[in-house]
C-alpha cells in the first residue's frame, strides 16, 4: 500500500496531534511527485489591486480579513496565515469542508479572499470570475504572466510546503522503495503529462528517497512552529 500525500498537510495533522503516526518515522518515502502552484485570489469586484493593498485593506477594516480555506490545517490555510502574519494584517479563516464550497463563497464575495490551488481556480481566473493577486511558484506562471510570486513582493520566506510525495510504509525493503521509484521517475518524463499537469499549475518535480526525507523533516519544524502560533494543537 502506497499513501501520496501533501508535505505540508502530513506534517500538519501530526503537529496538531490528530494523528497515531510519527510522519517521518513512520514511512518509507520514495520520491516527491510535483509541486502545486496556489494563487491568492480575490472576487472580481475587490477593491485590491495587489497582495499588499488586500493586506492594507484588513490592517484598516475592524475585524481584519475573512479567508476562506478548504479546511483547517489545510496546505492553503496554512500558507494565507502565514503570509497574513508576516503582513501583520488581522485574519478570521472560515473553514469550508473541501475547495467547491469555498470556491463559491470566494466567487459571491462572502470571503476576502482564498488561497487555491490554479487546477482548482485556473477556470475562474480564465473567465475573470476571479482575479490572482500573488502565486506560491518558484516562477512566473505562464497562464498568469502579469501576476507576481510571493517572492517578488517580499514574503519569499513565508513557505509551507507545496510539494506532494507518495511514501510506503516503514520497514519496506529499499530494493522495492528504489523500483517504486524508479518506475514514478520514468512516468514523470511523458511529455504529454508533463504538458497536461503544466496547464493546470501541476508542476512536476520528482527526488531521490533521501531527499523526500529530508523535506520531510524540515516540514514538520515548520509547521511545528507555525501550529504552535496559530494556536492549532489539540488538547
Amino acid at each position: 500500500m502506497l499513501l501520496v500525500f501533501s508535505g505540508s498537510q502530513h506534517a500538519t495533522v501530526a503537529a496538531m496531534g490528530s494523528a497515531p503516526y510519527d510522519p517521518v518515522k513512520g514511512f518509507s518515502f520514495i520520491t516527491v511527485l510535483f509541486n502545486s502552484v496556489v494563487a491568492f485570489v480575490v472576487p472580481p469586484d475587490s477593491p485590491a489591486e495587489t497582495l499588499e493593498a488586500l493586506f492594507e485593506l484588513g490592517r484598516k477594516r475592524a475585524g481584519g480579513l475573512s479567508m476562506g480555506t478548504p479546511g483547517l490545517g489545510s496546505p492553503s490555510h496554512l500558507l494565507g496565515a502565514r503570509v497574513a502574519l508576516a503582513a501583520k494584517a488581522p485574519l478570521q479563516s472560515i473553514h469550508y469542508r473541501g475547495g467547491a464550497p469555498m470556491m463559491a463563497d470566494v466567487l459571491t464575495g462572502r470571503v476576502d479572499f482564498a488561497v487555491a490551488t490554479l487546477s482548482t481556480s485556473r477556470a475562474f481566473l480564465v473567465d475573470k470570475k476571479l482575479r490572482a493577486l500573488a502565486l506560491d511558484s518558484e516562477a512566473r506562471w505562464s497562464g498568469l504572466p502579469d501576476v507576481p510570486v510571493l517572492a517578488e513582493i517580499g514574503y519569499g520566506k513565508e513557505k509551507v510546503a507545496n510539494w506532494f510525495g507518495v511514501a510506503a510504509p516503514a520497514g519496506t525493503p529499499p530494493a522495492i522503495v528504489q523500483k517504486l521509484r524508479d518506475e514514478f521517475v520514468k512516468a514523470s518524463r511523458d511529455p504529454e503529462l508533463q504538458k497536461r499537469l503544466a496547464e493546470n499549475g501541476t508542476l512536476i518535480a520528482t527526488s531521490t528517497s533521501d531527499e523526500m526525507r529530508t523535506l520531510m523533516v524540515e516540514e514538520v519544524a515548520t509547521m511545528e512552529g507555525l501550529v504552535k502560533t496559530l494556536g492549532l494543537r489539540q488538547q
